[in-house]
């Protein structure tokens, strides 16, 4: 039988959700705020080439998006290739791809070198990572790792991603992301292998979303959902988008927790403690600026900068990890920073961001030369980080099964302990779909109540 699915949020995890139930039989339409589709992923042009608005890139672990890449004939696009990592300590740039990188990095002692070491490789064999949800990760690396090492290395990766919060992100979360990182090796590259499309990450949203187009699904853009509601009569639930209202049998909402809180407010009374959890999540916006030029000026693809007070937290070659080639000879290069919404850089003059982060990457790397940008742009994205504090799997988690009948939700807070990616994503999109086309099995919206046992 077929049934109406309505899907807020173009992400991956949303659109991965709409294209197996448009292909199931179901009708789906896909609301999307914004004017353009793949949430974190979405691509752009920059020099006539499709890169990524933000930068992306998939470990060999992935399994769920490779999955998908297999079914979809993507598997000939996508190839892997080493990664090169590089720390800015005190107006210098430092290799760390490997043990005798780290033993050659002078700021910390000799001592304190082996002890960073000696700490990642514990991380590594860590198998029951719950021991880590009560403590933070700099009171953990200050303890095992020592405090010269944290305060050299890892204090200011955990103040450049999470800002204000630096100090409250448990030690799962990062144990979740060295693990990543580490699985990611291949002996064959000698060193971490990281996946790139061919024409970017754009090329599985295509993929995904020609044939949900073909088959009758809908993207409404620049469609924003205001209020979601369950109809008693007709037992179906309301999309209010405030231009209009449609019904549907059923409806997944992937948007920010706190978001979902103002969607279905008039259900607080059902369930309060559900309301508190969603409400409890913090979260950061990101920044990211991108630019293509023909200067090379680092071998590096990636740059921790873990210089005090830097105006960013990340610096990126693309180039460095996938070559020039595809981009008629052109380097293409990420800036990126982690901020809270107040932050002057989620409102000041786009030209004065950029003067600032090319002034501070020209300090960085004296090559740079911003007069052979050849094109750029910059992108804000609001809730892109949440926060992952002490006692998150116990009062911030939340089940899938909202206090609206009809109503699920399902965003990157709930893949804890590990990290939000499209791998997590594709991964929550099809089970998603999957619970959706359980549900509508019994003919009857899914009931509402307290059902907040911690999701897995």
């Amino acid at each position: 039988m077929k049934h109406s699915i309505g899907i807020i949020g173009g992400g991956l995890t949303g659109l991965t959700a709409a294209y197996r139930l448009q292909a199931a039989g179901h009708q789906v339409t896909l609301y999307e705020a914004s004017d353009t589709i793949g949430g974190l992923a979405a691509g752009f042009d920059l020099a006539g080439h499709r890169v990524e608005q933000a930068y992306h890139f998939l470990y060999k672990t992935d399994a769920h998006i490779l999955a998908l890449v297999d079914e979809l004939g993507l598997t000939d696009a996508l190839t892997y290739h080493k990664s090169s990592v590089s720390t800015y300590y005190g107006d210098r740039l430092y290799p760390m791809e490997t043990p005798v990188d780290l033993l050659r990095f002078n700021p910390i002692s000799l001592i304190d070198r082996i002890r960073a070491g000696v700490t990642v490789l514990y991380l590594q064999r860590v198998k029951n990572w719950k021991k880590l949800e009560n403590v933070t990760a700099l009171d953990w690396l200050r303890k095992y790792a020592g405090r010269a090492v944290t305060d050299v290395i890892w204090e200011p990766l955990l103040r450049g991603k999470f800002d204000r919060y630096y100090d409250k992100v448990t030690m799962s979360w990062l144990w979740g992301r060295v693990l990543q990182r580490v699985e990611s090796r291949d002996a064959r590259l000698g060193g971490e292998a990281l996946g790139y499309f061919d024409g970017g990450f754009r090329t599985v949203i295509d993929a995904l979303l020609a044939p949900y187009l073909a088959a009758g699904g809908t993207v409404r853009y620049a469609t924003p959902v205001s209020r979601l509601s369950h109809e008693d009569v007709t037992d179906r639930v309301r999309v209010d988008t405030g231009a209009d209202s449609t019904l549907h049998d059923r409806v997944l909402a992937t948007v920010p927790s706190h978001v979902l809180a103002r969607m279905i407010e008039a259900y607080r009374p059902n369930d309060p403690a559900y309301f508190d959890r969603l409400e409890r999540i913090s979260y950061l916006d990101a920044v990211v600026q991108v630019f293509a030029t023909p200067q090379t000026f680092t071998p590096y693809y990636w740059h921790n900068i873990n210089q005090e007070n830097a105006p960013f937290v990340v610096f990126l070659s693309l180039t460095n990890l996938v070559g020039q080639d595809r981009f008629d000879g052109l380097n293409i290069y990420y800036i990126g920073d982690y901020v809270p919404a107040e932050h002057p850089y989620m409102s000041m003059p786009e030209a004065d961001l950029k003067t600032r982060w090319y002034d501070a990457l020209g300090q960085i790397f004296p090559a740079f030369d911003r007069g052979q940008i050849v094109d750029d742009a910059l992108f804000r994205m609001p809730h892109a980080q949440h926060i992952v504090d002490i006692g998150f799997r116990e009062t911030q988690l939340v089940d899938h099964q909202t206090p609206c009948p009809g109503v699920l939700m399902c965003n990157f807070s709930q893949i804890y302990p590990m990290d939000r990616g499209t791998n997590y994503a594709v991964r929550d999109g099809n089970r998603m779909a999957q619970m959706l086309t359980d549900s509508l099995k019994t003919r009857a919206p899914v009931p509402a109540g307290p059902r907040l046992q911690p999701a897995t």
